[in-house]
């Protein structure tokens, strides 16, 4: 049985898009400047203060260099780790012939602070697939 998502931001995994000042064009999502890290610290509980600002550690900087970022201001998405799920992943390893075999993998969900949408985030492959 699944646990549900943990309400509280610290200890959560996020990937994001700084604002650049620029409007994102979907069809070249592959080329957004993301980053993903850990939050480790938050001034509000609410993810819905508009003022919220967080204690972040990216993944691409040591751990010295974590930084406080408002997470409203500084990006243009913020998807927040939701729940671990599994998702299909097709895996032509295992593969029977001419078809490729379903697996289970783990993936995180993500979701933006308002709990509106949704990622997948599938584990160990550094890949993002968007679901709705």
């Amino acid at each position: 049985m699944a646990a549900g998502p943990r309400m509280e931001l610290v200890g959560k995994r996020f990937v994001c898009v700084g604002d650049n000042g620029c409007e994102l064009d979907v069809s070249r999502i592959h080329e957004w400047e993301w980053r993903a890290g850990v939050i480790r610290a938050v001034s509000y509980r609410e993810p819905s203060n508009s003022e919220l600002s967080a204690y972040v550690e990216f993944d691409d900087l040591e751990w010295e260099k974590r930084e406080w970022v408002k997470v409203y201001e500084d990006f243009q998405i913020f998807l927040v780790e939701h729940q671990l799920v599994w998702a299909k992943k097709k895996n032509s390893s295992l593969s029977q012939g001419s078809k490729n075999k379903q697996i289970q993998w783990p993936a995180l969900m993500l979701s933006d602070l308002n709990i509106s949408t949704f990622s997948i985030h599938k584990l160990f492959s550094k890949r993002i697939i968007f679901t709705a």
